[in-house]
């Protein structure tokens, strides 16, 4: 579904929006109304006047996002080591999808409540505190244990609701080797996606920003397993879904600001010293840093609906995409591209000047370069 979700909105987005907005330009319906597009009269310029993308003005431009990196840094390493410190101390509270137990499924024809369904277990003497209700009318209720029931339990269990609600429970469980395998399949579909994130950026980059971006993903996501643990929210399949989501749109946002600052570092030909490296990724930020808000905020209006008003069954995949989105828009900001400018400094200091544009090669050395 999300692959199918990820095609739709590139061909909307990308192509759909493309085609619409290049219509309405053909119209002339818009002419003299640059407001339409949000862009004020003062900020357009003429082709013929020579003025350069990094000239362009922007209401960040008093921001020296550089001039910090090294606190900024500090401070996202400090998270890291008081992550691990948390989790080594309160764990993952893991659900049955990875802990092993037992899952009941409760269908009624009449709407079920929480009181009615924990009075029915304390009848059969089997209660539980993690009992979520799915459907538009919480026809079904879904009860968890942890650990397997017996066979005794399980008859039980389906004889007395089978009698109250008319319809037979649906029960499965789930073995610890069943559990183990899951967590593995998970932590290999999160390593799988950074080595592929990685080969592609610096394919379409180059390795440093790779490196930068991954190890900015990496956080994004160690950030979720850290709130999960403060708070000991339950860890399911969902959850997995939720990181793997917000690597996705991290990624996304990274690579927008990456591609602005290699289109800066183009046009000055070279990286002579850091402080063009710093040039160009401050002028990246401050010129990517309000479609990056824009972009977060809309997404996030978005995800605290599913949290307030979403179904119970997803609230852990909406509150881990949350928390993840939010950790993204610092981490692409404030650590990928600080760790890029760190690399890049130190490969300047090292190596001299850096061209940033690839030079032809000459099929015959009689022929000049172009």
């Amino acid at each position: 579904m999300l692959i199918i979700s990820i095609l739709v909105s590139f061909l909307t987005a990308v192509w759909g929006s493309r085609v619409l907005l290049g219509l309405l330009v053909k119209s002339n319906a818009l002419n003299n109304k640059p407001r339409v597009f949000s862009v004020k009269p003062s900020a357009i310029h003429n082709l013929h006047d020579g003025i350069s993308t990094y000239d362009l003005k922007t209401p960040f431009d008093r921001f020296d996002f550089v001039k910090n990196h090294r606190l900024f840094l500090w401070i996202f390493t400090g998270i890291v080591v008081v992550g691990i410190v948390v989790l080594s101390v309160f764990k993952l509270n893991l659900g049955i999808d990875f802990a092993s137990g037992t899952r009941a499924e409760i269908t009624s024809n009449s709407p079920l409540t929480e009181e009615q369904v924990k009075k029915d277990l304390d009848d059969i003497n089997m209660p539980s505190d993690n009992i979520v209700f799915q459907g538009k009318d919480n026809k079904t209720a879904v009860v968890s244990y942890k650990g397997a029931l017996s066979q005794d339990e399980i008859a039980k269990f389906k004889t007395h609701f089978e009698k109250e609600y008319k319809h037979e429970p649906s029960i499965s469980t789930v073995t610890p080797t069943v559990g183990k395998e899951l967590a593995k399949n998970g932590l290999y579909a999160l390593a799988i996606a950074s080595v592929l994130i990685v080969i592609y950026i610096a394919i379409r980059f180059e390795f440093y920003m790779g490196i930068a971006a991954i190890l900015s993903l990496l956080f994004d996501a160690f950030t979720i397993f850290i709130f999960f643990s403060i708070f000991q929210i339950e860890v399911d399949l969902t959850f997995i879904a939720a990181v793997l989501t917000v690597i996705g749109y991290s990624i996304n946002d990274t690579i927008v600001t990456a591609d602005r600052i290699r289109d800066i570092g183009r046009k000055m030909g070279r990286y002579k010293t850091k402080e063009d490296v710093a040039f160009a990724v401050n002028h990246g930020l401050r010129q990517t840093f309000t479609r990056s808000i824009n972009t977060i905020l809309t997404v996030i209006f978005t995800v605290v609906a599913l949290v307030a008003f979403g179904s119970e069954s997803i609230l852990s995949f909406s509150i881990a995409l949350l928390v993840g989105l939010i950790s993204s828009v610092f981490s692409s900001i404030f650590m990928a591209m600080q760790l890029w400018y760190v690399f890049k400094s130190h490969q300047v200091n090292k190596k001299g000047p850096i061209a940033t544009v690839k030079k032809k090669k000459r099929r015959n050395p009689s022929q000049p370069m172009v």
